[in-house]
C-alpha cells in the first residue's frame, strides 16, 4: 500500500473522530439545555422561587386557605410547586392537594378533573352498583377510555372495603361509605390509564384511610383475662370509636371548624347517607368541602335543631 494511500486514510480517520466529537458535544449540550428548561419551568428555579416562597408565607397567614395549611408556608410551596406541574393555578392547588403522611395527594375531585383535562381523555363515566334485593347501593363502578386504549373499568364493593378492613372502625366510611366507595373505584381507574398525568400522585382520600388501617393493625394486641375483662374492653374499644370522629376533626388549637361540626353532628344524629345526599343537594354541592360560609352555617343551623 502507497504511503500516499495510508496518509489519506489516517486523514479520513481522524476527521471522522472529530465529527464524532463534535456530536457528542452538540448532545451533550443539547442535555444540559433540557436539564435547565426543567428546572427553569418549576416553582424551584431560581427566577421564581424567591417569589413563590414569599407567597407561601403570605398565604400561611390568611384566613381563607385549609385549615390543614395554616401556618405551614413549607407546605403550601409543595401543593403549589407541585400543582404548577400539573398544571393548576395556585387557587386550585391548595384546594385540590393535601399533604398526607408527608406525600402530596389529590382530593378525588382534582383527580377526576386533571383527568378530564387530559388530551387523550375521551370519557370517565361513574355509576352505584345496587344489591338486587333491597336497591341499596353496594359498590361503584368506574369506566375510563383513553384514546388509542380500550375502556378499562374498574369497581369496589363494600365487600372489598370489608376485607381490607375499611369499615371495621368508625371512620368516614361510616359516614359517606357511598362517596369513599366512589373515591376508590375513580381512584384505581384512573391511575391505571393515566398515572403520566398523575406524575405518582394517591388520592389523599384512600391515603388518609389507609394510613389509619396500618396504624390500627400495628397498634393491635392480643386479648387476654378472663371473660369480664374482655367484655370491658370490647366496651372500650366501641366507646372510643364513637369519639373517633370528634378527635380526627379537631384542630390543633382544640377547636372545631364549622365543617368540622357539622361531620361530628352528622354522626352523633345518626344521619343516613341518603339524608345527607338530600341535604347536600338542597345546597347545591356534591360533598360537604364544597360548601361556602355561608351554606356551611346554614347547615350548622338546621342540624343543631333536627331530632
Amino acid at each position: 500500500m502507497s504511503t500516499e494511500l495510508i496518509e489519506l486514510k489516517q486523514e479520513l480517520m481522524i476527521e471522522r473522530q472529530k465529527s464524532e466529537i463534535l456530536e457528542l458535544k452538540y448532545q451533550l449540550q443539547k442535555t444540559q439545555a433540557e436539564k435547565a428548561s426543567r428546572l427553569d419551568d418549576s416553582l424551584l428555579s431560581p427566577h421564581l422561587y424567591v417569589h413563590y416562597q414569599k407567597v407561601a408565607i403570605m398565604l400561611s397567614k390568611s384566613g381563607v386557605i385549609p385549615n390543614a395549611y395554616k401556618s405551614k408556608p413549607e407546605d403550601i410551596f409543595v401543593a403549589m410547586a407541585m400543582g404548577y406541574q400539573l398544571g393548576f393555578p395556585i387557587e386550585q392547588s391548595l384546594q385540590n392537594i393535601a399533604i398526607v403522611n408527608g406525600r402530596p395527594c389529590l382530593w378525588g375531585d382534582g383527580l377526576l378533573s386533571l383527568a378530564l383535562n387530559h388530551p387523550d381523555c375521551q370519557s370517565i363515566d361513574e355509576e352505584p352498583i345496587y344489591d338486587d334485593k333491597t336497591g341499596a347501593v353496594i359498590g361503584y363502578r368506574c369506566t375510563v377510555i383513553r384514546k388509542g386504549h380500550k375502556p378499562h373499568t374498574k369497581q369496589f364493593t363494600l365487600q372489598d372495603a370489608h376485607v381490607a378492613g375499611l369499615l371495621a372502625r368508625a371512620t368516614v366510611w361510616k359516614l359517606y361509605p357511598e362517596r369513599m366507595l366512589q373515591m376508590r373505584a375513580r381512584s384505581y381507574a384512573i391511575r391505571d390509564k393515566f398515572a403520566d398525568a398523575l406524575r405518582g400522585l394517591r388520592v389523599a382520600e384512600i391515603e388518609q384511610e389507609d394510613s389509619r388501617i396500618i396504624e390500627a393493625e400495628v397498634n393491635i394486641t392480643p386479648q387476654s383475662g378472663t371473660q369480664t375483662e374482655k367484655l370491658k374492653s370490647i366496651l372500650k374499644e366501641r366507646s372510643e370509636e364513637k369519639e373517633l370522629i370528634v378527635a380526627e376533626v379537631v384542630d390543633e388549637d382544640n377547636t372545631l371548624s364549622t365543617l368540622d361540626k357539622i361531620k361530628v353532628l352528622l354522626n352523633e344524629k345518626e344521619f343516613t347517607a341518603e339524608r345527607i345526599e338530600k341535604a347536600l343537594n338542597y345546597y347545591g354541592v356534591d360533598s360537604l368541602e364544597e360548601l361556602d360560609d355561608a351554606k356551611a352555617l346554614s347547615f350548622l343551623a338546621q342540624l343543631e335543631k333536627s331530632q
